[in-house]
């Protein structure tokens, strides 16, 4: 019987034989073609060369992987220090109404500052808090997945706190609290705690209406701005746009950069923050209220300006209708995905790093996608793996990728 040392060095020295083979370009592509079916996978080398091609003009689905071109036309756009406005009004009755135009991280915090400014401005008291939600148009059409509570489909807004969800907790005794110290229980999250089952903190969505987003959003404030010293004597829901009656108090600028909520999109793949992201960019070409239509038409214009003229309508290279990657209607060839992934490169940092991969996934029902950067002696290597197939085999490729480089 072969010692226990005897079979651990065998199976040491299978693994570095097979590991040595796959280390050929003309071997591991034999591999992956398996591996691939009718899916794309590429590699690069950090010169631009080209290491490894399969099928790199086939036509599939993305996924979450459009996040990047959609940070790209974002940079671009806005600029990499762009700080998202929320903008706050009075009139001759002493109300208060918050303006939103979309900022993606109008989080906890960010209230708190608000509140801390506005007590600092001389602001005491107010009448009625309203709130306005007109800086998008109503509803807007973005895919989202239906009757989930998931926080990945929170809806979008003009004026959203928290992604437009909240993040509830228990305590021992079963006493419902926030499971964030900076974010007090509104009475709203109150209400909907009380319909879930008490257990792990859980963080949900706000729903398809709106109107319940929109009174989270006022009823956070006002328990901020009273927590700052101000008064809000009338506690009921106020919804409406502003008009000529009301005088800009304050323009508040986020504390955090693009660059900042671009790291939240990419490292968490957050589709709230791709989707108000979508729709600012379109609006700031063609005006508030932003619309789908309007900011369909600014992407496409922004991806053809960057990347060709194919570039964001031709599925035979890129057709991207929205942002978040969830639309199966989208359509990217692993070409173009490199093509992106080389404008991408001096904002590689910006990709979750895994392993030590630089690594971007997307993911659907049978589409199994990575793309990103592996780190090489010589640079960043940028790869492509696309496969819309039953078998999620991206993890494999991956690694057969990393043998190449490494």
């Amino acid at each position: 019987m072969k010692s226990a040392a005897t079979v651990l060095h065998s199976l040491a020295l299978s693994l570095l034989i097979v590991s040595s083979a796959l280390t050929s370009p003309a071997a591991a592509q034999d591999r992956l073609t398996t591996l691939v079916g009718n899916g794309s996978v590429m590699l690069h080398m950090p010169n631009g060369g080209e290491l490894l091609s399969i099928n790199p003009d086939n036509s599939l689905i993305p996924a979450s992987l459009l996040k990047i071109p959609l940070a790209q036309v974002s940079l671009n756009t806005l600029s990499e220090d762009y700080r998202f406005e929320t903008h706050f009004y009075r009139n001759s009755d002493g109300d208060l109404l918050i303006r939103g135009l979309g900022d993606p991280f109008l989080v906890s915090e960010e209230i708190g500052r608000i509140a801390d400014v506005l007590a600092e401005r001389g602001l005491e008291q107010i009448q009625r808090l309203v709130v306005d939600d007109s800086g998008f148009e109503p509803n807007p059409d973005l895919p989202l997945e239906q009757k989930s509570s998931q926080p990945y489909a929170a809806r979008s807004s003009a004026l959203a706190v928290n992604f437009n969800t909240v993040n509830l907790a228990w305590t021992a005794e079963g006493s419902l609290i926030s499971a964030e110290s900076q974010t007090p229980l509104t009475p709203l999250a109150r209400k909907l705690g009380d319909q879930l089952s008490p257990g792990n903190t859980q963080r949900i969505n706000l729903g398809e209406d709106p109107i319940i987003g929109l009174q989270q959003a006022a009823q956070l404030f006002q328990l901020f701005l009273q927590k700052s010293g101000i008064t809000v004597s009338d506690e009921n829901f106020y919804h409406e746009a502003v008009t000529d009656e009301w005088a800009l108090l304050y323009r508040h600028s986020s504390s955090r950069s693009l660059r900042e909520n671009l790291d939240g999109l990419l490292r968490y793949s957050n589709n709230f923050i791709a989707n108000q992201l979508f729709l600012i960019v379109g609006a700031q070409s063609s005006g508030y209220p932003a619309t789908v239509e309007a900011s369909r038409a600014v992407l496409q214009q922004q991806l053809a300006s960057l990347y060709g003229e194919d570039f964001g309508r031709d599925p035979q290279s890129l057709l991207m209708l929205e942002g978040s990657g969830l639309s199966r209607a989208q359509r990217s060839s692993g070409a173009a995905m490199m093509r992106i992934l080389e404008i991408f490169k001096p904002y590689a940092d910006l990709l979750p790093e895994v392993d030590g991969v630089l690594r971007k996934s997307g993911t659907l029902t049978g589409v199994y996608n990575f793309a990103g950067y592996i780190p090489g002696p010589d640079g960043l290597y940028p790869y492509v793996i696309l496969t819309n197939q039953a078998s999620n085999n991206r993890a494999e490729i991956l690694r057969i990728l990393r043998n190449l480089v490494e």
